[in-house]
């Protein structure tokens, strides 16, 4: 860390990967050539709030190699400051690859075990930022990676608590990586320690069994806020920041869709960026929204040149 005074608004801890897909129709190419983006929960939050104009830092361990630096370059070309990257000269960089099939559908094949963000622990939070920032965002992915990675969340979330740090929290169950059994507990006590979470109706279904929207908020009923995400039917909030809780929907609005990978953390990064530029709940929610939209309108986990636009009622790019 240098000498440089930074005032910061969010500091997104969690693992980034190299992506990879091929730039070729793989039905007509026996040897398809690849493309190599970065991707990741918490790095794809971080750049979506740099892109809305909110002053975000992102942590996280990457190895030293191709991949590593392509990750810290793309989210310093993005505005994200990444002063604080740890670069493990011990481990690699995870990876994936988008496999997509005939079908229209995307196969993910990982190569993140042992990762260098895998080691992350909790005496890395010493490095963090935290006196600088007011916000501070993982996901539920970073629980999943590692018992040491779980224990740095735990205690990274202790330390916002005592520094006066809000904690948002996308639960982001990644049925991969776990158990239903164990993410359900694991899930519910991070949540329940946050501020602000995000969650979809049909992971919380299927960790939870929450059918219903209130179902959810009666579950997740200490954070002070609670948005629950219904793919293309809407998404719901509940804000218990006042005397009682009051709940808010907002539907989604059409999309042409080429690929959904990525819409949650866009959903999250426009959403606290509503949040953070003090926007009511309705005004926020469609931030989510036009983020969501706007990402699903491409291949890439974050699409690049483009501010979404809080209050669209319509999209439709053209791809």
């Amino acid at each position: 860390m240098d000498d440089v005074s930074r005032q910061l608004e969010v500091l997104c801890v969690g693992e980034a990967l190299a992506v990879t897909y091929p730039l070729d129709d793989l039905a007509s190419s026996a040897a398809p050539r690849l493309i190599v983006q970065t991707g990741g929960a918490e790095s794809n939050v971080a750049l979506h709030l740099a892109v809305q104009g909110i002053r975000t830092a992102w942590w996280s361990r990457v190895g030293s190699d191709p991949f590593g630096r392509k990750v810290v370059a793309d989210l310093q070309v993005g505005g994200v400051d990444v002063a604080w990257v740890r670069i493990d000269e011990s481990h690699s960089t995870g990876m994936y690859l988008k496999d997509s099939r005939p079908d229209g559908s995307t196969f993910m094949h990982y190569y993140r075990s042992g990762s260098a963000a895998t080691h992350m622990d909790a005496a890395d939070i010493a490095e963090f930022p935290l006196s600088e920032v007011s916000w501070v965002h993982v996901s539920g992915i970073t629980i999943a990676i590692s018992p040491a990675a779980a224990r740095m969340v735990e205690a990274l979330i202790d330390a916002c608590r005592e520094q006066g740090v809000s904690v948002s929290f996308d639960v982001n169950f990644r049925s991969r990586l776990w158990s239903v059994e164990t993410a359900s507990v694991a899930l519910h006590r991070v949540a329940q320690r946050a501020d602000l979470v995000f969650v979809g109706l049909d992971e919380a279904r299927a960790i939870w069994g929450t059918a219903r929207v209130e179902d959810v908020f009666a579950r997740l009923d200490a954070p002070s806020i609670v948005v629950v995400k219904d793919g293309d039917v809407g998404a719901s909030e509940v804000d218990r920041r006042g005397s009682a809780g009051v709940i808010t929907f907002e539907s989604t609005p059409p999309v042409q869709v080429v690929e959904v990978i990525g819409a949650g953390d866009a959903f999250a990064g426009g959403y606290l960026a509503g949040l953070i530029r003090g926007e009511d709940a309705r005004a926020r929610l469609r931030r989510g929204h036009a983020a969501a939209a706007w990402t699903i309108g491409s291949w890439d986990d974050v699409r690049p040149g483009h501010e979404p636009a809080p209050f669209c009622t319509s999209i439709s790019e053209t791809p």
